[in-house]
């Protein structure tokens, strides 16, 4: 990292674009970090100026993100805005040699849009994460930890019951979730989507419609397994994940408390597992506690921490990989229902699609 970039002393002074809901959250996220936020920007200047008189920071409020890039002194700047925004925020806050930038998922709404991200960042020296939350909360790393340890041994299939929310807006966080839960890579997708989806609750110049999604991949031993994602919009939110394992089955959800919430878990006794697979053997209970349900504010500040700290996650490749699942599922959708082949390669890095 250039001498320009490095981390100051103390803790960064930040700066928040866009304070819809998740917006907002990264504000929280900041606070319980004791980062100063020093910089707010949205469309809407009276409830920014709403939200800003209710804080002790006196942050500058501006309509215009470039004018917050203007303002300098920014080291940490968090972009909760929707999807097509991103890029041209991202490659001007690199270009402006802003030390740390966190993003908000969807990454970019191109594949193309998403890797220029990535190269920009790098070239000038910015760290650069996405904030896939669902990796830095506790239940999600307990469950990973639990499933490298060989709780229901290896996968076979992994269903996802998420429910509404879009394929890209909150999809995407599950697609790659998977990924992360097994240390896999996304190699196919195959999607069938809604043709007539209901308005976009961001407004109707996006496009995020739900569906029913597979996705093939791969772990670095060459192991494969499916995942299969239940996305329709008519759903309730659900957030079940369930694990078909080589010794068992492990089910858990994001949203519920402990101890309904924390984990069902039914495999093979230790000391049978070297039994001819034909055998009868009767899955037994296993006590797995993942601790607290999913809390955006805390994965969020997580994620803040490890972007200015550790960086110990390479969510930025995982931010490109998630784009690419997301924009393969709408050219799958469009064939209809071919499996397309991941990453993304050629003419398809070009395709285009203005997620929320």
């Amino acid at each position: 990292m250039s001498e320009t970039n490095k981390r100051p002393e103390g803790r960064p002074r930040a700066a928040v674009i866009g304070l819809g809901g998740m917006g907002r959250r990264h504000v929280a996220a900041l606070d319980s970090l004791g980062i100063p936020v020093v910089g707010l920007c949205d469309l809407n200047r009276a409830a920014a100026e709403e939200f800003a008189a209710g804080r002790a920071d006196a942050a500058a409020v501006v309509t215009d993100w470039r004018d917050l890039l203007a303002l300098g002194g920014v080291e940490l700047l968090c972009v909760a805005t929707n999807g097509p925004s991103h890029r041209d925020i991202v490659l001007a806050a690199a270009a402006a040699k802003i030390p740390y930038v966190l993003c908000e998922a969807p990454m970019s709404t191109s594949g193309a849009h998403a890797r220029e991200m990535a190269a920009a960042c790098a070239a000038f020296g910015t760290r650069l994460a996405v904030n896939l939350c669902r990796r830095f909360s506790p239940r999600g790393l307990a469950f990973r930890e639990a499933l490298r340890a060989g709780v229901v041994g290896r996968p076979r299939r992994f269903w996802s019951v998420v429910g509404a929310g879009g394929v890209g807006c909150v999809g995407l966080h599950y697609l790659d979730d998977t990924a992360w839960l097994f240390d896999a890579r996304a190699v196919w997708v195959s999607a069938e989507l809604a043709k007539n989806p209901v308005p976009n609750a961001h407004g109707p110049r996006f496009l995020d419609p739900g569906g029913q999604v597979s996705v093939g991949y791969e772990c670095a031993d060459g192991w494969r397994f499916v995942g299969d994602f239940e996305l329709s919009e008519d759903v309730p939110r659900a957030a079940r994940c369930i694990v078909v394992g080589t010794e068992g089955m492990a089910e858990t959800d994001d949203f519920t408390p402990p101890p309904a919430g924390a984990a069902s878990v039914m495999a093979r006794p230790a000391d049978q597992r070297r039994m001819p697979k034909a055998n009868l053997v009767r899955p037994e209970p296993v006590a797995l506690d993942l601790g607290p349900a999913l809390d955006l504010v805390q994965a969020t500040a997580a994620c803040v921490a490890d972007l200015v700290g550790a960086h110990e996650h390479d969510t930025v490749q995982a931010g490109v990989a998630s784009v690419d699942v997301v924009l393969g599922a709408h050219l799958s959708d469009r064939q209809p229902g071919a499996r397309v082949a991941l990453p993304l390669h050629g003419a398809d890095l070009q395709f285009d699609i203005p997620l929320p």
